[in-house]
């Protein structure tokens, strides 16, 4: 049964209206009808069931008889990768919501191969919903606005987040060598199609930031990104069965 986004929903909730696009969604595309039961997330940590309680012409009432609250494990993933052509990037943003990522951080670095477009964060959020309806996941990342690298670096210090790169230049240090603490936050840095620049390595160095490497193959962004997260993962599973 697909999940519906419904944002508005406290955990004090038992009855709220809905309209717009996910009406649209609910009555027209899945031609749901009165006294069905419809499953949800509110992207915040909470997972329920509805039943339609009443539909107008633009809008329907949800009565919310059940619901399932979780705790956001720690420490969070979060990743910041490059903005990527052809659209690559949104489909990164789709994987990394699948995989759990909370924080997601779009970045501009030397060899990106193209610039921020018109609204990018509004396509990312998109992208993200539409991947927690789809696989059940209660969390919504939070989507950062578009930064340069060296900003980036600048807020994952301000926040005590701890950067690791990675990248094909380190061939024999591998994530559990630079992840000694896995109560730490860190913040994986995917660089664009050509990879991170000379001087940006410089940066890396300058601010004492882990490189590491995903292995003997050249990985696409988007696969780099997808393989780091899952190796981090593996990580926090091993420690946290139930971490999510």
């Amino acid at each position: 049964m697909p999940f519906f986004y419904i944002p508005e929903f406290h955990a004090d909730t038992r009855q709220i209206s809905i309209e717009g696009d996910e009406y649209h969604h609910i009555v027209h595309v899945f031609r749901h009808r009165e006294n069905d039961t419809i499953q949800f997330t509110n992207g915040n940590g909470i997972l329920g069931e509805a039943t339609i309680h009443s539909i107008t012409k633009k809008q329907l009432t949800l009565e919310i008889p059940t619901y399932r609250e979780f705790q956001q494990s720690t420490p969070p993933i979060s990743v910041a990768f490059s903005l990527l052509r052809n659209k690559n990037d949104e489909w990164l943003v789709e994987k990394l919501t699948e995989l759990g990522v909370k924080t997601l951080y779009p970045m501009v670095t030397a060899n990106s191969v193209r610039q921020p477009s018109h609204n990018p964060i509004e396509k990312f959020k998109k992208t993200a919903i539409s991947a927690i309806k789809q696989c059940e996941n209660p969390w919504l990342p939070v989507i950062e606005e578009v930064r340069d690298l060296k900003d980036v670096l600048q807020v994952l210090k301000s926040r005590n987040i701890r950067p690791l790169v990675a990248s094909e230049k380190d061939k024999n240090v591998f994530l559990p060598d630079v992840l000694p603490d896995k109560t730490e936050p860190v913040c994986l840095l995917i660089g664009p199609e050509g990879g991170f620049s000379s001087d940006e390595f410089a940066l890396f160095e300058e601010n004492h930031v882990a490189v590491y490497s995903l292995g003997n193959n050249i990985l696409r962004a988007e696969t780099a990104a997808i393989s780091a997260v899952s190796q981090l993962l593996l990580q926090y599973l091993e420690q946290q069965p139930n971490y999510i």
